[in-house]
């Protein structure tokens, strides 16, 4: 079977509710029921696409396997590799090559990474969209995008053209900035679902709470960073709304597994990716067990990427999905690899962890954290907006230390009131390390 020439199906209109999984028939067609044996195929025509490659091509990768097992044995490749190679991982004529995304890996001085794509590549993804979003949005209705949309290929982008063919109108609104635009823009689209960055919509969600804007929100999807289950507590209180989860990066093409109605794992886009979870020496381990997630694409034609390391800890979700869906679930992200600071008194502190002890307070939206592990000292930045409400520290230092924080960390917590509106972020939220914090 060609990996590039498959039939791209159409978006089922199917309305939210408990029911299986959407991507369950959507994969099951492409698949035509043996998933494992078309995974396989793919693979092998994968392995046979890289060999045209520089970097495949001169480290020897075969370009069959005669079973998936095997795919374990193969090294595995990182950002590095990507930042360090580029172009040599590219596997199609430049001319095919339609949209190059350019990221910075944080905190890196180096070579930025460069990700190609084919408009096939593209196309693939806008697939998966048109039919993972169905669980999220019904035809007929509005969903706004609080993600990038000005790019054509970009995230916004591909998930504003993948809607139209359920079809659900499209609300290309972007990150945020004027909560109080927002919140308005919101009302008058009568937006029914939203998809966004968690702390973005949780800060919309106070400040429509705040200022008691009448919304007709019923489901909120949130990607592109950690998905605390605060937020989606908060979100459900305040809406009273389905609230689902995304993971994706835009190595993976944007788009790698979505929650359904059981929430109990994120269905991963099987017919396009290979997921494997492993240890420190990237040998698989069994289900249900933590490692580090890697992945295989199977469909990409630009830039394919065999076993890519991608720094999330996760798990692989044992048994069949309460939805009644067979498709492997990933568990929610536990962190990054790189996310996890020790501290001179050996206390580990984590995004995860934090976002969990802080973003259930009510008038927390945000913040940021530094720390010297060396003094055994952080400094926490509370955001709050004017219209939501002001924050003493003690009862910030009083949920982070029953939570997180043990008494031998000394902390600084300060406070700042924005005046309704969102700071612009760039990438996923982290701890900012320094040798000293000089207060």
């Amino acid at each position: 079977m060609n990996a590039m020439a498959r039939v791209l199906s159409k978006a089922p209109k199917q309305t939210p509710g408990i029911g299986i999984t959407p991507l369950d028939e959507w994969i099951s067609v492409i698949t035509k029921g043996d998933l494992q044996e078309y995974q396989l195929a793919m693979l092998n025509a994968t392995l046979e696409t890289a060999q045209k490659g520089r970097y495949y091509a001169q480290r020897g990768y075969p370009r069959e396997l005669r079973e998936l097992s095997q795919l374990s044995k193969l090294p595995t490749i990182d950002a590095q590799t990507i930042q360090s190679i580029g172009s040599g991982l590219i596997c199609a004529p430049l001319g095919e090559v339609s949209r190059i995304v350019t990221l910075r890996t944080s905190g890196s001085t180096g070579s930025p990474k460069r990700l190609f794509f084919s408009e096939e590549d593209l196309e693939l993804t806008l697939d998966y969209f048109a039919n993972g979003l169905t669980a999220v949005a019904c035809p007929g209705e509005a969903m706004m995008i609080l993600l990038p949309c000005e790019r054509r290929g970009g995230v916004g982008d591909l998930i504003a053209r993948a809607l139209e063919r359920i079809p659900v109108r499209p609300v290309r609104f972007g990150p945020i900035g004027d909560l109080r635009e927002c919140a308005s823009a919101l009302s008058k689209e009568s937006a029914a679902a939203l998809v966004g960055a968690p702390v973005q919509i949780l800060a919309l969600a106070r400040y429509c709470e705040a200022k008691k804007v009448d919304t007709k929100v019923r489901s909120a999807l949130l990607c592109t960073d950690n998905v605390p289950e605060a937020v989606k507590h908060e979100l459900a209180r305040i809406w009273d709304c389905e609230v689902y989860e995304h993971y994706g990066s835009t190595e993976m093409g944007l788009g790698g597994a979505i929650d359904c109605d059981a929430h109990c794992g994120l269905h991963i886009r099987e017919n396009d990716l290979l997921f494997e979870v492993v240890d420190e020496q990237g040998t698989p381990v069994p289900d249900g067990v933590s490692g580090e997630v890697v992945f295989t694409t199977l469909t990409r034609r630009a830039m394919p990427l065999i076993r890519y390391k991608t720094g999330d800890v996760s798990r692989i979700v044992e048994g069949r999905c309460a939805c009644g869906s067979d498709l492997k679930r990933l568990a929610a992200t536990e962190g990054r690899l790189a996310g996890t600071v020790t501290m001179a008194c050996g206390a580990r502190l984590s995004i995860r962890e934090l976002d969990e002890a802080l973003l259930g307070l009510r008038a927390v939206c945000d913040y940021d954290i530094t720390t010297a592990p060396a003094d055994d000292h952080v400094v926490i930045e509370i955001h709050t907006q004017r219209s939501i409400g002001d924050i003493r520290p003690a009862p910030v230092a009083e949920a982070l230390r029953s939570a997180c924080l043990p008494e031998s960390i000394k902390a600084t917590i300060n406070v700042t009131v924005l005046p309704d509106a969102l700071p612009r972020r760039e990438g996923k939220r982290k701890i900012f390390l320094q040798e000293a914090i000089i207060c």
